[in-house]
Parts: structure tokens; C-alpha cells; sequence
């Protein structure tokens, strides 16, 4: 234990900051927030995938620790119920609304914001997780919803309060050392006025649209050598159509990358041809079902690097590429090293960072560690630049290709889903009105007409009021 705290210092030392984002190995990375008045402290998930604060409002078999309602003077609740479900898990909660502030981040000042109590859960909250909750950093469209609720964002909450947009910053390091599973980061708010010290050179990819971080993944692929100097390959058009097909997203609230089932094999395939002409021995269910592997001593993989190209911001038939080392995408996920009276006993446990993903693309934070990532949600894009911490991760580029990438690729939407879907109620709701007023007025007609003839026929009933015309026409 003295170790690893000798270690974490020194490395907040190293990078002159202090890291406010931890985890354990498999379950992303919290930050601690205060909520509500008087304060209680409370771990939240950083999801670049989900937009809405949720947070649990009741002791749990794996944690006694959550937000407790009845000890806030400040809360309000509205009383109507709000849900969401995900990839993996779901939840039902009452909306509320309370204070909230980083005590990481003194510049950003306490606010109050809407917020989910999470009442029941399932496959939600994973065993021994060290986060209570969720803080959600996507966009309106894909927060929790209700019946006639919209329920704001921290992020929008922000935004208002400083009456200016701001961009937030990942900076994910993984774990410290090979005697750790624990991994660390750094997660910032920034308005604008904040100067980058990282002098790497930034890349920006486009977010095609605002709901969550949907960028354009243009392919996928496993490099048998990394050469700078070799011209890039062409994109692949039915490759990044299927990437693309629904949506490619960047998730930190996801541990994997996720790829559609056929590349998921692809890419798997590859590697695992790469491993046995290196005489390691890995079983089939460790690269296909998500298996551990364990091995006595620490890993110092000498697999392939793996590429993944994303579409510039800056134009159109221009793209960069992640560089993703072995380091990467053999996820640490237990590390032990103890001595006693056997012995000395170790254990070091990997797991591989793909999975299958259907016929969706998730950028899980496996391929965000070792980069520092700037997320711009006014302008629309998101800036990559290589970090001074995490695995050793390169980016190459920018390339520039003969046609729109956009066109290529079919990433060229009109609309966002939900815009759609308010415009197709809409029409909806008018037809339907139309088609109403049509068989009231068919039905009414011989009531309608009648009446006209009498007020044609007696002119001094149309300054009557409304009683004195039904009294008239009863008796």
C-alpha cells in the first residue's frame, strides 16, 4: 500500500497536476462531487455517453453509500418519474433538482441542476464499483425521460449559469504501473481562457451529431508495421459504412471498443494470428468471449499496434489515425503480488478491449487512455492530442483523400434522430387534427345548419348570450 501511494504521488508530482479521476480496473472513471445542502460526498461516473446526473438514493447490497434526499434543505423534487436504459443496464428514478460542485475544480462554481434519484436499478451499479451514480457530459437528446419532463444537464446548467458555453477535457492515464490495477485521470472544465500546456500537436474529428459524441470512424485496423514515412491506405467504403451504419460513438462510460460483430472477428482474428507467430499461448476464449488471462509475471506485450481513423474537423476528404499500442487494448485488470507463508504469490490478469458491438461502433475509454481528448460541444468537434501519461499512443496524419469522406462513408445526415422524431409527431398530430375536425364538422352539419337559418331568419339573436341562446332553444 505504501507503494502505490509513493507511486501516485510521484506521479501527480511528474505531471504537475493532481489527478481527480480514479477507478478500478473494468469500471471507468468518478470523480468526487458534493451535492446538496448540508454537503454529502459522492463518487460519480464521468459518461461522455449519457447526458443526464443520476444517482442512488438507497443503501445497496455491494455499497451502504448513496445521496441521502431527506438530509438536503435544498433539494427540490418535482415528483414525476424519469428512466434510462443503456447498453448494459437500466434505471427508474423521481426527478429532482439540487446543488452540485467538484471540490477538484474551484473555479466552477456550485449550481443548481436537474438530477435523477435512482430508486431501482438493474445490471445498473457493478459489483465493488467505488461510484454511486452517474454524471452525464452528451448532449439534451439523450437525456432520461419522463412523461412531459425534459430533464436539463449539469453541462446545461453550466452553460446558463456562466451565460457562455463551455468544453470539458479528458485526461486518461490508466493504471500507474504494473503492480496496480487501479487507474488514474484528470478531468477538467474549461471555458476558453484556460491556456494548453500540452505542446503535441492537436487533431480535431468532427461530431456529426449532437446527441451523443457521434464522430465518423472511417476503419479500423490491426498495423503489422508502424511507419510513418509508408502513404496511408484508402478507405475502405463498405467499412466505414457499416462502422457508421447506426452510430459511432466516443463513450468514457464504456470500457471496450465496440465494433459491428464482423469486424469485431476481423480485428480479433488478426491479432490472434499475430500472438501465435509469436509463440504466445492465449486461448480462444480469452480473444472471443472476453475471458481473463492470467499470468505469474507482468506482460510486456510485444503484439501488434492497432489504427483507428477518424474524420477531420478541418475538411472533408481529410482524416487522422489513433495509434493504439498493445498496452491499450490488454486491459490490466487484477495485479497481485504478496508474500506469505507459501510463498511469494503473484497474479497479473489482462483482459482484451474489444468486444462485439451488433451493429454499433463504441470508442469505450480503452481508446482514450494515453491521449489527452478536448470535447467542444458548442463547435462541434473534439481535439486529440497525445498524452503524457497512459500507454504510449501515436497519432499520424492528417491524410487527404480524393472525395467527400462524408459522401464515402454516408455520414451526411439531415437531422438528428430526435429533431426527426419531433417533426414526425408533429405532422402527425396535424393530420389528426384534420381528419377530427373533418367528421365533427360532417356530424354537426345538420345542427350547423339549422342555426345558421335561424340566425339568418331572427338578427336579434346574435347579440344573446351563450345561456340566454341554450334557454332559448330548450324551451
Amino acid at each position: 500500500m505504501a507503494k502505490l501511494l509513493i507511486i501516485f504521488l510521484y506521479c501527480i508530482c511528474a505531471n504537475g497536476e493532481q489527478f481527480n479521476l480514479q477507478g478500478d480496473a473494468g469500471l471507468a472513471y468518478s470523480v468526487e462531487v458534493i451535492m446538496g445542502h448540508p454537503h454529502q460526498k459522492i463518487n460519480l461516473l464521468i459518461d461522455t455517453g449519457s447526458t443526464t446526473l443520476a444517482v442512488a438514493s438507497y443503501s445497496r447490497q455491494d455499497s451502504d453509500k448513496y445521496f441521502d434526499a431527506n438530509n438536503s434543505s435544498s433539494i427540490y423534487d418535482s415528483g414525476k418519474k424519469v428512466q434510462a436504459t443503456y447498453f448494459e443496464g437500466k434505471w427508474i428514478g423521481r426527478l429532482v433538482s439540487d446543488y452540485i460542485q467538484l471540490p477538484s475544480m474551484p473555479l466552477v462554481p456550485e449550481v443548481r441542476t436537474d438530477m435523477a434519484l435512482i430508486m431501482e436499478s438493474h445490471n445498473f451499479f457493478m459489483n465493488g464499483s467505488q461510484w454511486q451514480g452517474l454524471l452525464g457530459l452528451a448532449y439534451l437528446p439523450v437525456g432520461a425521460r419522463g412523461a412531459d419532463v425534459i430533464v436539463e444537464s449539469w453541462l446545461d446548467s453550466l452553460d446558463r449559469t456562466l451565460t457562455r458555453p463551455v468544453s470539458f477535457q479528458l485526461k486518461l492515464c490508466a493504471t500507474l504501473s504494473t503492480q496496480n490495477a487501479t487507474h488514474y485521470g484528470n478531468f477538467q472544465i474549461l471555458d476558453g481562457k484556460q491556456k494548453n500546456e500540452n505542446l503535441n500537436k492537436s487533431y480535431r474529428t468532427t461530431i456529426i451529431q449532437k446527441r451523443w459524441y457521434e464522430v465518423g470512424v472511417l476503419s479500423v485496423r490491426v498495423m503489422r508495421h508502424v511507419n510513418k514515412s509508408s502513404n496511408p491506405p484508402d478507405i475502405d467504403e463498405h467499412m466505414c459504412q457499416t462502422l457508421n451504419k447506426i452510430k459511432a460513438i466516443v463513450d468514457s462510460g464504456t470500457t471496450n471498443i465496440r465494433l459491428p460483430n464482423c469486424y469485431f472477428r476481423q480485428i480479433v482474428d488478426d491479432l490472434r494470428s499475430a500472438a501465435q507467430t509469436s509463440n504466445m499461448l492465449i486461448t480462444d476464449d480469452f480473444w472471443y468471449a472476453g475471458e481473463t488471462g492470467c499470468w505469474p509475471e507482468p506482460q510486456d506485450w510485444s503484439l501488434p499496434w492497432v489504427a483507428v481513423d477518424l474524420l477531420s474537423y478541418e475538411a472533408d476528404n481529410q482524416y487522422f489515425t489513433l495509434m493504439l499500442s498493445p498496452q491499450n487494448y490488454m486491459r490490466v485488470v487484477a495485479a497481485q503480488n504478496s508474500s506469505g507463508e507459501s510463498g511469494t504469490v503473484s497474479e497479473y490478469c489482462y483482459k482484451l478491449g474489444f468486444e462485439k458491438g451488433g451493429d454499433e461502433t463504441v470508442l469505450g475509454y480503452t481508446a482514450m487512455e494515453g491521449f489527452q481528448v478536448l470535447f467542444n460541444r458548442s463547435a462541434g468537434w473534439i481535439g486529440w492530442q497525445t498524452s503524457d501519461c497512459g500507454p504510449n499512443t501515436k497519432i499520424m496524419g492528417p491524410f487527404v483523400v480524393s472525395s467527400s469522406l462524408k459522401s464515402k462513408c454516408k455520414l451526411i445526415k439531415s437531422a438528428p434522430d430526435s429533431t426527426i422524431s419531433i417533426k414526425a409527431a408533429q405532422w402527425a398530430l396535424t393530420a389528426i387534427s384534420v381528419i377530427a375536425a373533418s367528421i365533427l364538422l360532417y356530424l354537426l352539419y345538420p345542427c350547423l345548419k339549422t342555426l345558421l337559418t335561424r340566425r339568418l331568419r331572427s338578427p336579434s339573436q346574435i347579440s344573446m348570450s351563450q345561456a340566454a341562446l341554450v334557454e332559448q332553444e330548450s324551451t
